[in-house]
């Protein structure tokens, strides 16, 4: 089995405050999940486009769930209360989610 942790992210209390600054925080955001990604800590996730509840995720491979908050804390969409986040941890076997 792997373990993982699925964080899953919401409105946080800034959510639409400004837009124009809150447009440059999801660049931000994106650029951020995307060097995690290329360091292995983040493996895959992605935005739910229909508005619900839950505004997106992404399953890390990390240790702790300390380290999870730290690396979540740093994405900018966090830091600015764009976004808020639930950590719950994930096991699967390994192999059995695979994204091409």
């Amino acid at each position: 089995m792997g373990h993982y942790w699925f964080v899953m992210f919401s409105k946080g209390s800034n959510w639409g405050q400004d837009s124009a600054t809150t447009a440059k925080l999801f660049q931000k955001h994106i650029h951020y999940i995307i060097s995690q990604r290329e360091t292995g800590k983040i493996i895959t996730g992605g935005a739910f486009p229909d508005k619900a509840t839950w505004i997106g995720f992404e399953i890390y491979s990390c240790k702790t769930s300390e380290e999870v908050e730290k690396i979540t804390e740093a994405d900018p969409a966090v830091s600015s209360k764009i976004f808020s986040y639930e950590i719950h941890p994930w096991a699967t076997s390994k192999g059995e989610v695979k994204f091409e």
